[in-house]
């Protein structure tokens, strides 16, 4: 999720560095079921840092016990080695005003497991800064965890490794602040203010958030969907280090001139660049969190999805078949607004957009059987603009619902086909592909499947193909 780091570079020094350390109580969800765990945080942290100096944790560690039975049925030849990675989503507070500061990439070294024994399991990496833009204290807290686990065989003849996705939440009696940074007010008596965090390239954010212009994104850093009016930017865009993932999508577009559809029933392999940037907002009934990723699409190595073979019923009476290729014109864009959790459920819901450009090309053309020469490089004139959006929740249980980047699930849109062009290699029929298939509102559905990140876990399994679903 978001990985937001410095705020604003200033001076002074921090100092007189301590260990925090703080057994929280946490649910988490296995593929046995749920199970509770204490998680045990540790950093190293200044007590004492100045207005504008970097405030970064240290030696941070995480640990917890779970039971063997929980990890499922191991590689059945020689001693199961656990490894994997995990990412502890955090809550800095300053002045009431929290902001949330994801610790990712937190390595889990590889260990032996023991068939009847509890399996201990550590975590440990590099985490980002924060600033503090003003006096007043800094206050940790730990909220949810995330880990991709792998499950491999040690022996000779190299089972298939074991994949596991776990989803931990603290349990609501726990208290999550684990550590506090004390900001003493710089010379001068400064007064404590919000530290509203900003980059040097934003606009400026008042205190009061009700004072400030509203955000509303569309610029080429920031989101490319619209920003609720009553959100206002509090955090960033900032740039992350993007995690490498992939993954499958398949699905059907309708032809609405021709009361009919193409069925991509062959997935596509998708290649995405995750959470590449992020922002915070505040809003009128909580928080909303923005995450930038992208994709493009592989088919033995172009930009494309498999080439789809249709029949239609051209004009409602003539049968013709053609095979048609759909084209990435640079990558697609996707933008996730996470809300914050709902008050009852704790879930927090997702909205997923997106943004394809993609040239629309027909070939192998046949009319009531007979093959109709359309020429190498029949089709649109223009990019064809669709717009997917995906809806879904992340939670407790289950971990997700709906549609999210990870686990995937439908994608649904439109998009208005461009007029034809450079159709015919004899005469021109640019015109007879412009009627018979151009034209605005073609609903669109597609079903991805759950992605594998790459590198976690190590030999990432083949993610799943989905079907088509109408």
């Amino acid at each position: 999720m978001a990985l937001l780091a410095g705020l604003m570079p200033g001076t002074g020094v921090a100092s007189d560095t301590r260990v925090a350390e703080k057994g929280i109580g946490y649910t988490c969800a296995f593929p046995s079921g749920e199970e509770q765990v204490d998680v045990t945080v540790s950093a190293e942290l200044p007590s004492t840092s100045g207005v504008g100096v970097e405030v970064q944790p240290e030696n941070v560690h995480l640990e917890l016990t779970v039971p063997r039975a929980v990890l499922g049925e191991p590689p059945s030849d020689g001693t199961p080695q656990l490894s994997g990675s995990a990412r502890l989503a955090t809550t800095v507070t300053q002045h009431g005003v929290p902001t949330t500061v994801m610790w990712q990439g937190l390595d889990i070294a590889q260990s032996p497991v023991a068939p009847d024994k509890d399996v201990v399991i550590r975590a440990a990496g590099e985490v980002p800064t924060v600033t503090p833009r003003s006096s007043g204290d800094l206050v940790f807290a730990a909220d949810r965890l995330e880990m991709d686990l792998t499950l491999r065989s040690a022996g000779e003849t190299a089972a298939e490794p074991v994949a596991l996705s776990v989803s931990c939440t603290v349990d609501p009696d726990q208290e999550p602040e684990f550590a506090d940074v004390r900001v003493p007010a710089p010379e001068g008596g400064v007064p404590a203010t919000p530290s509203t965090p900003r980059l040097p390239w934003e606009r400026e954010v008042s205190a009061d958030p009700r004072g400030a212009e509203p955000e509303t994104g569309a610029d080429a850093d920031g989101p490319r969907v619209p920003i609720p009016p009553d959100c206002t930017l509090v955090y960033g865009p900032v740039e992350n280090p993007p995690r490498a993932a992939h993954g499958y999508m398949a699905g059907y577009s309708n032809v609405k001139k021709q009361n009919a559809a193409m069925a991509f029933r062959e997935p596509g392999h998708l290649r995405l660049q995750l959470n590449s940037a992020t922002a915070a907002y505040t809003c009128s009934k909580g928080s909303l969190t923005w995450l930038k990723s992208a994709a493009t699409l592989d088919y033995n190595g172009k930009a494309q999805m498999p080439p789809a073979r249709s029949t239609f019923l051209t004009f409602g009476f003539m049968p013709t078949t053609a095979t048609v290729e759909l084209e990435l014109v640079g990558p697609t864009t996707i933008d996730t607004l996470s809300e914050g959790p709902d008050p009852v459920t704790r879930r927090r819901p997702e909205t997923t957009t997106a943004i394809s450009n993609m040239s629309v090309r027909l070939y192998d053309v046949k009319v009531n059987g007979t093959p109709l020469d359309v020429g190498p490089d029949c089709r649109t004139a223009r990019p064809m603009k669709l717009v997917l959006t995906g809806k879904g929740s992340t939670g407790r249980n289950p971990a997700a619902e709906g549609y999210t980047v990870m686990t995937g699930g439908p994608l649904i849109g439109s998009a208005d086909i461009p007029e034809f062009t450079g159709c015919g290699a004899t005469e021109d029929l640019d015109n007879v592909f412009t009627a018979a298939v151009s034209g605005k509102g073609n609903y669109t559905k597609m079903m991805q499947g759950a992605l594998c990140v790459d590198g976690v876990p190590a030999n990432c399994p083949e993610p799943p193909r989905p079907r088509p679903e109408r």
